[in-house]
């Protein structure tokens, strides 16, 4: 009778035990803390369409945070879609250039903070410098980084191999830059195509190549392009980079007249002779690659190459940023979604990852192919100049008169020297204070 009661009681203790272990297990002990659901959240984050494809990572971040859901709301590319959402209270979020800042000043712009941005801690070395800055304003960051552009030259590879062009390597020098325009240049038909003209270098003096090449051979129109003080429009450097930019109109011969390109190219002008397969070598942004960043794709195959090598290993470059709009109910949700990002390369769209590790990593150079990744490995290695998210009036008065000066001594072929220095004269104030 005893053995048959102690058997019972080890039974009972055993069960009991079993059912203890069960409970504690699942957390429903009379202890036991719960976790709250969260509550369910709706983001709506705005961005240009064609620029990047967002869906596949907002349904990734969806499964990892189920109780937050994200709708997408593209605008289109080329138009200012976005401001009109930005005004209504009609998004949470969004992703737009570092000019988005200026959004700010009407409050309708959610300030980050520290606490919010601890995550970034660790990771806030690998991007490319200057990027966090150009989205902040006297020390009060309004937005994330999300991708970078900067400068690359382009080939039109389809008439490169069919003159039977060797291209250079991703070391090449101005010199060679010249010979391969000179190469491509056919203003009276092609020898395979008579019909058909050939520009070398498509460029034009408004734009922003000849302060490309001023920057890459050391000059500047400003001693900082971030916090200008001076002008520099006389700097030697910047004079001679003038002089051999206006040399490839007047003295080389393989840059086009700019009357020749506003008649022949009605539509769009330098842009236009790109997109039609009219030019040899030109410069652009890292996103225009086959038309990505155009309204229209490229008619030829192309190639890109690192800008030429020059005194300085230096490039422009600008930002776009992620930013949480005033209004937003769920700004803790919205940070949980642009870290999520951060770590993704595909987030970049056609620009380059903000970060260095992203731009370099293998799923990065599997999607864009080898001729581009090892450019952009290139840039990862140079320094990029962020561009001002806002000029400032004294800013644009000195950019102005350098674009109009370069307009001047190409139309007139005048010594870039006389020109510049006349301009500096003019400009010498501009940063001080009345």
């Amino acid at each position: 009778m005893t053995k048959r009661l102690l058997s019972r009681y080890h039974l009972s203790l055993a069960v009991t035990t079993l059912a203890m272990v069960v409970i504690l297990a699942t957390g429903c002990g009379p202890g036991a803390a719960s976790t709250p659901t969260p509550e369910p959240v709706t983001l709506r984050l705005a961005f240009r369409e064609h620029t990047v494809e967002l869906q596949p990572l907002v349904d990734e971040f969806h499964e990892e945070h189920p109780w937050i859901t994200v709708e997408l709301v593209s605008t289109d590319r080329f138009a200012n879609g976005i401001e009109p959402l930005i005004r209504s209270n009609s998004i949470d979020m969004f992703i737009e250039s570092s000019y988005a800042i200026g959004y700010a000043r009407e409050g309708l712009l959610k300030p980050l903070d520290d606490l919010q941005l601890g995550d970034w801690a660790p990771i806030m070395d690998d991007y490319y410098a200057g990027a966090w800055e150009s989205l902040r304003v006297e020390g009060q960051q309004w937005g994330i980084p999300a991708n970078i552009d900067t400068y690359v030259t382009y080939v039109n590879l389809d008439h490169a191999n069919a003159l039977h062009l060797e291209l250079p390597g991703p070391e090449w020098t101005l010199f060679e830059f010249l010979e391969l325009a000179s190469a491509m240049n056919y203003p009276q038909g092609l020898p395979y195509l008579e019909t058909s003209n050939l520009i070398g270098f498509c460029t034009a003096p408004d734009g922003m190549d000849a302060v490309i090449f001023a920057y890459r051979h050391g000059g500047a129109i400003v001693d900082s392009v971030t916090n200008p003080q001076v002008a520099t429009l006389d700097d030697p450097r910047t004079m001679e980079s003038v002089q051999w930019y206006s040399d490839l109109f007047n003295r080389y011969e393989v840059a086009p007249d700019p009357e020749m390109v506003r008649t022949t190219f009605r539509q769009g002008g330098i842009y236009e002779a790109q997109v039609r397969g009219a030019c040899g070598v030109w410069l652009g942004a890292y996103s225009n690659r086959g038309g990505l960043d155009f309204p229209f794709q490229w008619t030829v195959g192309w190639k890109m190459l690192p800008l030429p090598r020059d005194s300085v290993a230096l490039n422009l470059g600008n930002v776009e940023g992620y930013f949480i709009h005033s209004a937003c109910a769920h700004p803790e949700a919205a940070i949980e979604l642009v870290r999520f990002l951060s770590d993704r390369w595909e987030a970049a769209g056609t620009r380059l990852p903000a970060r260095r590790s992203l731009a370099e990593s293998d799923g990065y150079r599997e999607h864009v192919g080898n001729d581009v990744a090892d450019v952009a490995a290139g840039l990862t290695g140079g320094e990029i100049v962020i561009l001002p998210a806002q000029a400032g009036p004294s800013l644009e008065r000195v950019g102005g008169e350098f674009i109009r000066s370069v307009q001047e001594i190409v139309a007139e072929d005048r010594d870039a020297r006389m020109v510049l220095g006349e301009a500096q004269d003019r400009v010498r104030t501009a940063f001080q204070t009345p």
